[in-house]
């Protein structure tokens, strides 16, 4: 006769349906709500064309201010005092700064998408530019320009080192060098207009 303790200990038990917690099945599955992706970039560090004007201005204001920063030209907690800027919220909008003992100071280099102007064929180009260093040398490219409509003198443009450079699509420019056609390019051009290339 059998045992009907050993028979209870071969049969498999059956899992009550608190212990294996809730299931759905793969309709149900379809209508849950879904949650919404947050973008991986900081505000400030996206192209551009994906900001609000307000914010694309503060982008390029901040930008400005941190180039200075890295050549000793300007101190960013000045800059956010004058501007009443939380440093708490520059550190979450963007990846080009970071806090060293107590003060905001700007990375060596960084990858944020500019919008630059320059000179290339003979024509006012625009694109933009994911380098901090191309960005910088495009600014010092409307320096020296600024330099020739002011003095006449060319050797500063014929010494730049950059002349070529790609943009975020992949697409190379030339800077354009002839002193003679630049001066045409900026007598043609709105002073307005010239002062806010050269705000770059």
């Amino acid at each position: 006769m059998e045992d009907p303790a050993a028979v209870l200990r071969t049969q498999p038990t059956a899992k009550s349906s608190e212990d294996s917690g809730p299931t759905f099945d793969s309709r149900e599955k379809q209508d849950l709500p879904r949650k919404r992706a947050r973008s991986k970039w900081p505000l400030w560090d996206r192209r551009d064309r994906k900001l609000s004007p307000k914010h694309r201005a503060w982008k390029t204001k901040f930008l400005r201010a941190v180039s200075l920063a890295r050549r000793s030209k300007a101190n960013l907690d000045e800059f956010f005092r004058q501007e009443g800027i939380d440093p708490n919220q520059v550190l979450a909008k963007t990846s080009v700064v970071k806090r060293v003992k107590g003060r905001i100071v700007p990375k060596v280099r960084d990858t944020i998408p500019r919008s630059m102007r320059f000179y290339e064929n003979g024509g006012l180009r625009h694109a933009e530019i994911a380098n901090s260093e191309v960005a910088s040398d495009i600014g010092h490219y409307w320096n020296v320009i600024g330099e020739l409509t002011e003095t006449g003198k060319s050797r500063p443009l014929r010494s730049l080192k950059r002349r070529r450079f790609k943009d975020l699509q992949g697409h190379f420019h030339t800077l354009e060098k002839d002193p003679k056609m630049i001066l045409d390019l900026e007598a043609r051009r709105p002073k307005r207009e010239l002062h806010e290339i050269y705000a770059r």
